[in-house]
């Protein structure tokens, strides 16, 4: 079951690594192709952040006045890799390796 959570309070379950639902936020768990865990902003249209293999990847792109006050709220407060919203849903849906793949096929 998802923990229902304040977006203020929601940065120490992205740190943890812990499915929550917030407000217009959530984090969840992506088992398909790899394991990841994505964190949302109105839905699964803009991932914010994303962690797979040890690493954290972070949504560049600009965004909405709430959507940023999100991204200020759920930061994991660490190292990231900032990518695209473009790259970021395909990194949040196939994963990393399969990512890389299809940006190798594609050049």
């Amino acid at each position: 079951m998802t923990k229902r959570v304040a977006n203020q309070d929601a940065r120490r379950y992205v740190q943890n690594l812990e499915e929550f639902q917030g407000s217009h936020t959530f984090g969840q768990w992506n088992t398909v192709g790899g394991e990841r865990y994505v964190v949302y902003s109105y839905g699964q249209h803009w991932p914010l952040f994303i962690y797979e293999g040890g690493k954290w990847y972070e949504n560049a792109d600009k965004y909405s006045r709430t959507t940023s006050r999100h991204h200020g709220q759920l930061h994991p407060l660490c190292d990231t890799e900032k990518h695209s919203v473009s790259d970021m849903g395909d990194i949040a849906f196939f994963g990393v390796a399969e990512w890389m793949q299809r940006k190798l096929r594609a050049a």
